[in-house]
């Protein structure tokens, strides 16, 4: 599953952290995987709100679906 940068501009980092967000990983879950801190992984979210514009989690994950972000689970035909 890759992350596909489109209209929102996500560094490559910024796309893993979605990714693992989408698979329900937690915070430290992502840091031990992307060999990072907690608090990295809490910076990386808290921009990938701002980009996307919304205000927690399930916002990232549900503007990840609907700007096509995620190609393994795109909504469109």
């Amino acid at each position: 599953m890759r992350i596909q940068n489109h209209e929102t501009r996500l560094s490559t980092r910024e796309s893993e952290v979605i990714e693992l967000i989408v698979q329900e990983c937690s915070t430290k879950e992502i840091a031990q995987r992307l060999y990072i801190s907690d608090e990295t992984v809490k910076s990386h979210r808290k921009k990938i709100m701002q980009k996307l514009q919304v205000r927690n989690v399930a916002g990232i994950v549900r503007e990840a679906l609907l700007q096509n972000l995620l190609a393994k689970y795109s909504l469109a035909s």
